[in-house]
């Protein structure tokens, strides 16, 4: 029998995806088609590029008013994304047709797609995961008891499946509520207490605040968890810092809080430092649920990541909610610059610390 050579092409994709998160299993339907150029439609695509807010009808599970909207845009082709408090979505991409922008996201554990309507005032119309379909396993009866068709929850008004984006100077000219500010959106409880943490690390070795490796150190506490996907984006900016600024005085502690299952074996904490490269100390603190106890001198804290700003003295000197990936572009590098000046500025206080403690021994206090 002579050899044959069969050719094809696939011009669809049609399945079903299943994740699991830190609360639940979720199945639901998967449909995907080749990317057709969009420059035949360029010419008819409004701008819509650069940086928007949303209003929420009700204020979020975290507190929030408003989420911001960040677009790029190149003709008909368009990539954006939604930026909370605790970070953003990831990048949706897509393109203008038929009066308005189909944009999705894919990455396993945040898939999701966004509409963007023009309106007649200028703004524009979000709708949030328009069409997704029923998983066909689910529907079908996978025997997969956890699985349940994908939903968010519809209490949170961040999954609102309506909503509308002004740019920032016409929300501010409509008086509507502004984002949450991500320097002040968690506070420290008593700037005088000294921060403290004492958890094994993914060798299971204590490691503690009191080492003395720590002493007249900038430490940066993460807030973290390898479920989330914001942190998965932080990882990897934190690592190119500890390589910059490791030997300068800086240390890097992430505080990891996983489900109590992933706890036994930390197989999936060891691979997301291996994944990364994480050289800086990776501590397993807990449990979700129990953040707030283990981290008790912050006040309002309900975002992962969260960045814990700590001093030569130990104590807190500002907290960070969240982190803008590269997705949210000027963000992001608005992030970028206010850590690397936070960094600087509390190694630069070694010096003024030093002069200050020799005043007080030298009678200053008692003068």
């Amino acid at each position: 029998m002579k050899d044959v050579v069969l050719g094809y092409r696939v011009t669809a994709l049609e399945g079903n995806v299943a994740t699991q998160s830190r609360s639940a299993n979720a199945e639901y339907g998967f449909q995907a088609t080749r990317h057709v150029d969009a420059n035949d439609v360029a010419a008819n695509a409004p701008s819509i590029a650069g940086s928007w807010e949303i209003a929420l009808p009700t204020p979020s599970s975290k507190g929030e008013k408003a989420f911001r909207l960040i677009v790029e845009q190149r003709g008909a082709e368009v990539a954006a994304s939604i930026l909370r408090v605790d970070g953003d979505t990831g990048a949706y991409s897509g393109t203008y047709k038929e009066g308005k922008w189909l944009l999705s996201h894919f990455d396993g554990s945040r898939p999701g797609n966004i509409q963007l309507v023009p309106t007649k005032d200028g703004g524009l119309e979000v709708v949030q995961n328009a069409g997704r379909a029923a998983s066909p396993v689910a529907a079908q009866g996978s025997g997969t008891a956890s699985a349940k068709q994908y939903t968010e929850d519809p209490s949170d008004s961040r999954y609102t499946p309506k909503l509308v984006a002004y740019r920032t100077e016409v929300a501010r000219a409509k008086g509507l509520p502004e984002p949450e500010n991500y320097e002040t959106h968690t506070t420290v409880r008593d700037p005088k207490e000294k921060f403290a943490f004492n958890f094994p690390d993914v060798n299971g070795k204590l490691v503690s605040s009191e080492d003395p490796r720590f002493k007249n150190k900038v430490v940066f506490a993460i807030v973290t968890g390898t479920w989330c996907p914001n942190c998965h984006d932080e990882a990897q900016y934190l690592v190119e810092l500890d390589k910059k600024y490791r030997d300068k005085g800086l240390a890097i502690v992430a505080l990891d809080f996983e489900e109590p299952e992933q706890q036994g074996s930390l197989e999936r904490e060891r691979a997301f430092v291996k994944q990364y490269g994480v050289k800086y100390d990776y501590l397993i603190a807990g449990a979700p649920a129990e953040m707030w106890e283990k981290i008790p001198q912050a006040v309002n804290l309900n975002t992962w990541p969260a960045t814990i700003f700590v001093g030569k003295d130990g104590l807190v000197k500002g907290i960070h909610s969240g982190f803008a990936s590269p997705a949210s572009g000027e963000f992001n590098r608005q992030l970028q610059a206010e850590f690397t000046a936070k960094i600087e500025q509390l190694l630069a206080e070694k010096a003024t610390s030093n002069v200050a403690s020799a005043a007080a021994g030298s009678g200053g206090e008692g003068q």
